[in-house]
């Protein structure tokens, strides 16, 4: 039988689960553990803060723009923080398992984050084939592009809210009849 963990989510102190690592591995991805958040692989029994399971790959830390550390955290994270305009591409993370220190946008995956609002700078097809980088073309688009991403995050984030508020309800279901729901 798979280890069963728990996830306590200490700015609301309500725990979910119990779940497979797998299921703490999408939460994480998806930043819905936060660096202060315990996990339980014992029944509850004892708890220790999610950025210390190392599957979880919670291994980075954000240098903010007030100089604060925040994290560690997910790689999903920093797309949301991208998304919202929390950070940009010149903020500095630090990959705590590879002890590296860089800008986000020299990652792998800053490329390719459906997250990330492009610069000004980015060039567009004319109606003619050739290349433009006229910054006054590409602002309302780049603005649709950075409203639509905050909308699809808000969305994730309530679907998220949705899918554990329904995992509560099946926990509450078995623990009262002792049987799985239909």
């Amino acid at each position: 039988m798979e280890t069963q963990w728990y996830l306590l989510k200490v700015s609301e102190n309500e725990i979910f689960g119990p779940a497979p690592l797998s299921q703490l591995r999408i939460w994480a991805a998806e930043a819905k553990i936060s660096p202060m958040d315990r996990v339980s692989n014992d029944n509850r029994k004892s708890w220790q803060r999610a950025p210390m399971v190392t599957e979880l790959q919670m291994d980075w830390l954000v240098e903010m723009p007030d100089g604060f550390l925040y994290g560690p955290t997910s790689v999903g994270t920093l797309q949301e923080f991208l998304a919202t305009g929390e950070i940009d591409e010149r903020t500095t993370v630090i990959n705590t398992f590879e002890n590296t220190k860089t800008r986000i946008n020299e990652l792998a995956f800053f490329m390719a984050s459906p997250q990330r609002v492009r610069g000004t700078q980015e060039i567009a097809p004319a109606a003619n084939g050739t290349a433009t980088s006229n910054a006054d073309d590409m602002l309302p688009l780049q603005e649709r592009c950075a409203w639509l991403e905050k909308q699809n995050m808000d969305l994730q984030h309530e679907i998220g809210r949705w899918h554990d508020a329904a995992q509560s309800l099946r926990q509450q279901f078995i623990e009262a009849t002792g049987t799985e729901p239909d």
